[in-house]
């Protein structure tokens, strides 16, 4: 009799536990939707839509302006944005030149005329160009890719010698996918290993990359230190030869300062593998007590040796 009266109290207890602890069928949410889809765990009634496996494609007549893959999107009632997890973007520029974007999360709208990514974001241009940051945003009618946070941009490796990449940052940056300019602005900072163990930096407040080609321009209070050497001026622009950056040539009113001298002249050239400096446009070198004029001046093996083409004059000078 003990046995049995036992048997009723547990099958009792069995019952109410199925009664009252039992999850209720509507915390699972079964969405369904044209193409790829799958069954929605969330418990988030915001939530309309979950797709899985999701390719777009953004695109003006016969040419693709986007293309766009990510593992999940999911869409909430009443909104016209899709969330998308771990996404991949390739935006094409023109002359077959695509510049590849990847990041955690991405912001669509159902009319695809915007794009938002967001998270460890890294961008691939097709020269090999790397930049990272952290948010940006893409018009499709601007055609301009956007990042108004702290970005991080490095250079292709050189093909030959034993210089390395170029570093740069900046405060914010944006592409034109119509000129395939990369525009890194406010207050741009870099730096960037020579041959010979010799290092440079160089900062300005905007400087231009191409997405297509070895083309990079510096603008406004361009100032580039080379070991102890110094030089200033309003714009300079990286020359490439061979896969490798050849010279650098600045214009506009140029300064230079170095341990021992200084000078001024109306534009300047720089062959970094010769450790050679080439001042022309009225060109002044003051050195100790001597003032050097004429209308070339040269500077080798950082300042060791000066020369100077068809000179004007050569007198100490005077307090």
């Amino acid at each position: 009799m003990w046995k049995w009266l036992l048997a009723s109290v547990l099958f009792f207890l069995i019952v109410m536990e199925l009664v009252f602890f039992a999850p209720e069928s509507g915390d699972r949410e079964i969405i369904e939707d044209i193409g790829d889809s799958e069954v929605s765990t969330e418990s988030n009634e915001k939530v309309e839509q979950i797709l899985s496996g999701i390719h777009l494609v953004e695109a003006q007549g016969d040419e693709k302006q986007w293309e766009l893959e990510s593992q999940v999107a999911k869409k909430e009632k009443n909104s016209d944005e899709w969330r998308l997890d771990v996404v991949k973007v390739n935006f094409f520029g023109e002359n077959d030149v695509s510049y590849k974007a990847k990041g955690l999360k991405g912001f669509v709208a159902e009319g695809q005329e915007s794009l938002k990514i967001e998270g460890d974001i890294e961008i691939t241009s097709s020269n090999d160009y790397k930049l990272r940051t952290e948010l940006i945003f893409y018009s499709t009618e601007s055609r301009k890719i956007d990042g108004p946070q702290e970005v991080h941009l490095k250079g292709p490796s050189e093909k030959s010698g034993d210089g390395g990449p170029l570093h740069m940052q900046s405060k914010s940056f944006n592409a034109d996918l119509s000129t395939n300019i990369i525009n890194l602005t406010d207050t741009v900072r870099g730096r960037k290993k020579m041959s010979g163990g010799r290092h440079m930096k160089i900062s300005s407040q905007m400087a231009q990359f191409s997405g297509q080609s070895n083309f990079a321009l510096f603008k406004d209070d361009v100032v580039i230190d080379v070991n102890s050497m110094t030089v200033t001026g309003p714009r300079a622009k990286f020359i490439y030869k061979d896969g490798e950056l050849y010279s650098m040539f600045i214009d506009g009113g140029v300064k230079i300062k170095d341990v021992g001298k200084w000078g001024v002249a109306g534009e300047a050239e720089v062959f970094f593998k010769e450790d050679k400096y080439v001042f022309r446009g009225n060109p002044k070198i003051v050195q100790d007590e001597d003032q050097l004029v004429g209308e070339e001046i040269v500077i080798f093996d950082g300042g060791e040796r000066v020369q100077v083409k068809k000179a004007k004059a050569k007198y100490q000078t005077k307090e």
